[in-house]
């Protein structure tokens, strides 16, 4: 009897080892959480993060520049929404990476826009269109 539990306790674990090494690699997350999250099939996000006892409730958007205007941005979020957002004058603008005035960005282009909560955008980092 103790035999026969033994085997069949095998031939379980065999099945498991089975079904574990079939089962599609894309059912588990990757290994770099950042870049699957943040990565370029990113449509929008919230970040909360508590920095020095202070919170941080950061929104990120990311879409194609459809419309500009002094002081904000209008994009079309991959999803299909349409979002305007204030961007400050102080704000951090890049264009692949290098610093470049807000006057450079143009419609076409795809940006992610950074903002702590309601607050006017304090990043937008953009990519040719």
């Amino acid at each position: 009897m103790r035999r026969s539990k033994a085997l069949w306790a095998v031939a379980a674990l065999l099945a498991v080892n089975a079904v574990l090494l079939a089962a599609q690699p894309g059912l588990a997350l990757p290994g770099s959480l950042g870049s699957y999250f943040f990565g370029p099939k990113l449509v929008r996000a919230e970040v909360l993060i508590a920095d020095g006892g202070a919170v941080h409730d950061y929104r990120i958007d990311r879409g194609v520049i459809r419309a500009k205007a002094p002081g904000s941005l209008t994009l079309r979020e991959r999803d299909g929404t349409i979002v305007t957002i204030a961007v400050s004058p102080a704000a951090l603008i890049t264009l692949r990476g290098r610093p470049v005035p807000f006057s450079l960005l143009r419609r076409g282009m795809v940006a992610t826009v950074i903002r702590d909560g309601d607050a006017p955008a304090i990043e937008v980092r953009a990519a040719g269109g």
